[in-house]
Order: C-alpha cells, then structure tokens, then sequence
C-alpha cells in the first residue's frame, strides 16, 4: 500500500508538472479520464490491460499504436510507464491526486450549479464569470437540472455546497412550523 501511494506520489505529480495553464490541465484531465473510463466501462479494453496472460510489451505496442498520436505527448508517456509497471489499477487515483495537484497549483476551483430548469447559454456564461470573480478562481463549472428543486440555484463550490433553491427554503420553513 505504501508503495503504491508513493507510485501515485510520482506518476501525479509528473503529470502536474506538465500542466502549466487552465487549458493544458483540462486537456490531460480529459484525456485522463476518457482512458480511465474506457478501461472501466469497455469490457475488452479493461480486460486486456489487466490480464496477466497478455504480456507488458503486447499491451504497451497497443497502446502506443492507438494513442501516440491523439494524446498529451506528457499523459501518454507516464500511461505507458504505469503499464509497463503493470499500475494500471492505480489510475483512478493517480487522476485524483493529479486533480488535487492542479487545482492548487492552477487555483482552479471544480463547481456543480443545479437548477429547476436548463439555463440559457448567455446566463451560463454569466453564472461562470461571476463566480471565477468572487471566489477569485479559474472555475471549471458543470450545469445540472433537477426538476424537483422548483427553483433557485444548488452551487457546489468544490466540497462546499451553497443551497438557495426553492424547495430547500419550503423545507425549512416546514421545519420551523412544526418546531413550534
């Protein structure tokens, strides 16, 4: 376990050290996550760089005929080195720690916004610049509907979320009713 942490440790942050800007860090962590989810989510992908009958120089010639060319010159190499080291089961981590790296590094910030209903483009990007301002971040925002909310904004600022939708405000003034 040890060691495998400390594998994570250096695959991570040679990845960090790559990116050097907003645009490089969603470049790798997309990249990062399309192969971490192919091999958790295409059954024959997953089930071939696992295998232990598959030898390590099989699975890094695939690899580099379907990749060299379409990925991160950075993101490439170290996957090649996690499978050469036979890693293959720690890239979920390594994204994590990769991620934690680069939002200090970078001053990103991840942010989920939930509404009652689809937000117009122009207000999205709005929504965007506002909160980049505020909380003085480049924010990486991802939008979601949840009908049930009746209206007002969920902002989940990384692990802080802000509620000001309409069937929380319902649900407290409930509670203080039935509290008196």
């Amino acid at each position: 376990m040890k060691q495998n942490n400390k594998k994570i440790s250096i695959y991570s942050e040679n990845l960090n050290n790559c990116v050097n800007s907003f645009e490089d860090f969603l470049k790798v962590k997309s990249e990062l996550f399309e192969f971490s989810f192919s091999l958790k989510n295409d059954l024959t992908v997953g089930s071939f760089f696992k295998s232990k009958s598959v030898s390590i120089l099989e699975k890094v010639n695939l690899f580099e005929s379907a990749l060299a060319s379409s990925m991160h010159e950075t993101l490439f190499e170290i996957l090649k080195v996690v499978i050469e080291n036979n890693d293959i089961h720690l890239i979920n981590q390594i994204d994590k720690h990769f991620t934690l790296l680069s939002k200090e590094k970078l001053n990103i910030a991840f942010v989920e916004i939930t509404s009652s209903q689809k937000l117009e483009t122009s207000l999205m990007e709005d929504i965007k610049s506002s909160l980049s301002e505020i909380i003085n971040k480049k924010v990486k925002i991802e939008f979601f509907v949840d009908n049930k909310l009746l209206g007002g904004l969920k902002i989940k600022v990384d692990d802080v979320l802000y509620d000001n939708s309409l069937l929380t405000k319902l649900e407290n003034a409930k509670s203080k009713l039935i509290g008196v």
